[in-house]
């Protein structure tokens, strides 16, 4: 085998552990930390509480208020896990003032795929990272704003189920006229 095809199969045997790369937010990898790394880590900063079972994943979910967290106007936090007890998801809610700040974080590490910022109204951004889409929405009659971490097959999952529930939705409305 020549030099050039033993670099072409290198390169290309690095592609996988490329693609599997996991995003870190808050200190935890979106997809590799359980939801006992997180009560173990959390407990040390904040105080963390059971927030039910997730219907998209039907995984636990974790609450924390935004103390201890060292990020200005953060208010809660909610850490969402498969069923294999893998994070799965992180919402954070903090005031919405800090759109524009949390923005210029996100954008200058993540690929962005769609913005929404009118100087009056709803402000929203979407980004993609290896296996997980990041999302700001700040709704314009509202006081917060949510950045999103949420793992790409949980995303699409939660879209197909909200797709199907609206279709539902407007059927059993229909048949009501």
């Amino acid at each position: 085998m020549n030099q050039l095809c033993r670099v072409v199969l290198a390169v290309m045997a690095l592609i996988p552990a490329a693609a599997l790369a996991q995003i870190q937010v808050l200190g935890f990898e979106i997809g590799v930390a359980t939801a006992a790394d997180v009560k173990k880590q959390l407990a040390k900063q904040t105080r963390v509480t059971d927030a039910g079972t997730n219907k998209f994943t039907n995984g636990q979910m974790l609450r924390t208020d935004g103390v201890g967290y060292e990020i200005e106007s953060l208010k809660d936090v909610l850490y969402i896990f498969d069923g294999d007890q893998k994070l799965a998801a992180v919402i954070m809610t903090m005031g919405k003032h800090r759109f524009s700040d949390i923005f210029g974080f996100v954008s200058s590490k993540y690929r962005l795929k769609t913005q929404q910022r009118p100087f009056v109204g709803d402000q929203f951004a979407r980004l993609t990272a290896p296996n997980t889409v990041i999302e700001l929405d700040a709704p314009h009659l509202g006081f917060s704003l949510e950045v999103r971490y949420i793992r790409q097959d949980l995303f699409e999952k939660f879209n197909a189920q909200t797709q199907q529930e609206t279709e539902q939705k407007r059927k059993t409305e229909k048949g009501r006229f």
